[in-house]
């Protein structure tokens, strides 16, 4: 059955499918406006009285004429159409206008996170804790950004960059500033302004700074590192054995502290040298450590040379040695040792007083605070020196002594000024046993130099030669022992 219902103008027909203006209604379309003047009206009302209808069907549409814009209800609540005024419509496109800040927002009104995607990809989600998360769905910071998958070129997961320009006098630009500040006290708590961590790579850099002056604790440093503060190096411990220790890794060590040896024992190489680095061995035990010069039983490029004609370094006992790798010369270079270094394979050792040494009256031997020399065990040296002593009073005498470790066999003589033309000599033979006396000559103004030659041979034993001199209890006015003395030492092999 077809109704048809006669307007002024347009006919009305009545069928499944329901025409207005139209005779022909689209098959799909339960009802088919067709006019080419004008539109459909729907029901127009305020706000209230839409919201007060009871039990609306799912799809019911009005126009608000209060805040003049569509609604529907979709079955729970009436939802606004999209509009471009931003009033009461979604953001378009093109933008919005007439918005108000802390009204309008994009975002949810709900405990739901906020998502966007692009090719229905999730790209970005900003949570409902606040936290915003490029590359991951788990924000945990306030920004947290994930680079993952594979790659097959180089790759940088965050980039940031500061192209600005000015001819403006006295500005600063910053590529990236990190700032932590605020209180955060607490016995433990720690506040860290940057945390850089690289691993994972057959290479690993937490950092390259290029074109620029890195300063640490100054804002305005001078050189290419410039650190205002103390500068420290995390060392390791190196347990050692007996004998020679070849190709010794230290990895990125520049303190290494040499434990473990129960005799003596040697360094004939350090593996993983590195153009420009420095290290510093210490050797913490009692027993007698050799820095090998070009040890043979080590790699070529992790030998060291001591950079001089003194050959090997002996040191007795605990002290150390400072290094630098060379990549030119593809060793390690010594740079300095500590005080208690000794002869060399093939060298000469030289020591001098640093400051004048005073002793008054006293039977006792006093060690001379610089003029002593380790000796490594079954060795020969030859021992030579010069003491110049300055005295307070006529008559007065002093007295030499040498001491050498257990077993070993001395043989020095000692010369000096004995008055009208004598030569005073003396010759020391056991270790700790005192010259004769020596006198001061008055031309010289109570000043008196003692010239000394010999050689001591080693047993079993290391230890020093150390030289000793004493004042006679029968003149209790003080000797002065003078700098510039010396104490020389040459290995005879």
């Amino acid at each position: 059955m077809i109704l048809m219902v006669m307007t002024n103008t347009l006919p009305l027909f009545a069928q499944n499918n329901v025409g207005i203006g139209t005779n022909s209604p689209a098959i799909t379309a339960a009802l088919d406006l067709t006019d080419p003047a004008t539109g459909l009206l729907v029901p127009r009302m305020a706000t209230a009285a839409y919201i007060g209808i009871v039990a609306p069907a799912t799809g019911l549409l009005v126009y608000d004429n209060v805040l003049n814009t569509f609604y529907y209800f979709n079955g729970v609540a009436w939802v606004p159409f999209v509009s471009n005024s931003g009033v009461a419509g979604g953001w378009t496109t093109k933008g919005n206008a007439g918005t108000t800040a802390g009204t309008n927002f994009v975002g949810t009104t709900d405990l739901q996170d906020m998502v966007f995607k692009t090719n229905s990809v999730e790209g970005m989600r900003l949570s409902t804790a606040g936290m915003l998360g490029i590359g991951t769905n788990l924000p945990t910071s306030i920004l947290h950004t994930v680079a993952s998958g594979a790659k097959v070129a180089n790759y940088t997961g965050n980039l940031l960059k500061n192209n600005a320009t000015s001819g403006t006098a006295s500005i600063t630009k910053y590529g990236a500033e990190v700032l932590s500040t605020g209180t955060w006290n607490g016995a433990t708590a720690k506040n860290v302004g940057l945390h850089v961590n690289a691993t994972g790579g057959t290479t690993n850099y937490s950092g390259i700074f290029e074109g620029g002056n890195v300063g640490v604790n100054t804002v305005a440093p001078a050189t290419k590192l410039d650190i205002a503060g103390d500068l420290s190096t995390r060392y390791s411990s190196y347990a050692a054995v007996n004998g020679a220790n070849n190709n010794i890794v230290i990895g990125t060590s520049s303190f290494v502290r040499i434990t473990g040896p129960t005799a003596a024992f040697s360094i004939t190489g350090v593996a993983g040298g590195v153009d420009g680095k420095m290290l510093t061995i210490f050797n913490s035990t009692a027993q007698t450590i050799t820095i090998a010069n070009e040890g043979l039983t080590s790699t070529a490029a992790n030998r060291i040379t001591t950079l001089s004609s003194t050959g090997d370094i002996v040191i007795v006992g605990q002290g150390g040695v400072d290094l630098i790798y060379s990549v030119a010369d593809s060793r390690w270079l010594v740079l300095g040792t500590s005080s208690t270094a000794s002869f060399s394979t093939t060298g000469t050792i030289i020591k001098k007083k640093k400051f004048d040494q005073s002793i008054a009256s006293t039977t006792s031997m006093v060690n001379d605070n610089d003029l002593f020399m380790p000796i490594a065990a079954n060795d020969s040296i030859q021992v030579e020196g010069y003491i110049y002593v300055q005295g307070f009073s006529g008559g007065q005498d002093f007295e030499l002594a040498f001491t050498v470790p257990a077993g070993a066999t001395m043989n020095i003589m000692a010369t000096w000024d004995a008055h009208a033309g004598a030569v005073g000599q003396g010759v020391f033979k056991t270790s700790g046993t005192a010259s004769t006396n020596i006198d001061y000559n008055p031309i010289a103004s109570l000043e008196q130099g003692v010239l000394f030659f010999g050689t001591v041979v080693t047993g079993a034993t290391a230890g020093n030669l150390q030289l000793q001199y004493t004042q006679l209890a029968s003149t209790p006015v003080i000797n002065t022992f003078l700098k510039g003395s010396y104490l020389q030492t040459t290995l005879i092999r």
